[in-house]
């Protein structure tokens, strides 16, 4: 591993090599563009870590090279876009926001209380539906129960009229032969 690789990782293979090779390129331009240590005896150019070594500390562990910068707050700072001023805030349109925001706060407080009046009319409503329902099925209990024993009674009476019943063939024959002895005692007194 070459000396300006910051760790295993920098060998692999794909994306991440390509922006290591680009941050090395940036690197030994910086190195050149000091002129410091540019060449270095032997007609070699200077390598990544001599060029960190101009911008700030270089700590090497094991294969893991640590650079800190040494003006680091003034290269963010020349690193970041030029910001334009913030306009000073407009009083006349912050009283505005903050009556549009009462009103807003105000309508959504009315359409809350509209909202719970609604949901208790609602269930003031199901509740009386719920005990109309529990009455009519109480009540349909009740008449069935009635009917019931109203049709035992019935059928109480029923057989009490069928064992009073039961004597009349007997008697109905009797009339009849009665009616025919009747009639033939009335053929002879004629």
């Amino acid at each position: 591993m070459s000396e300006g690789r910051c760790g295993p990782a920098a060998e692999a293979e794909g994306p991440g090599q390509q922006e290591q090779l680009g941050a090395e390129r940036s690197l030994e331009a910086l190195s050149l563009e000091r002129g410091a240590r540019a060449r270095q005896p032997g007609g070699r150019r200077a390598t990544i870590a001599s060029a960190l070594e101009l911008e700030g500390s270089v700590r090497r562990e094991g294969l893991l090279t640590h650079f800190v910068a040494s003006n680091l707050q003034r290269k963010i700072q020349l690193s970041a876009p030029a910001a334009s001023p913030i306009p000073p805030v407009d009083l006349a349109a912050l009283r505005d926001l903050v009556a549009l925001a009462g009103q807003v706060a105000a309508q959504v407080d009315e359409l809350l209380r509209s909202v719970h009046c609604g949901l208790q009319a609602l269930t003031a409503l199901s509740v009386g539906c719920i005990q109309t329902y529990r009455d009519g099925v109480e009540s349909l209990g009740e008449t069935v129960d009635t009917s019931i024993r109203a049709m035992y009674t019935l059928v109480a009476r029923c057989e009490e009229l069928d064992l009073a019943i039961q004597p009349v063939p007997a008697l109905a024959r009797r009339i009849r032969d009665m009616k025919g002895t009747l009639e033939r005692l009335e053929g002879l007194c004629k």
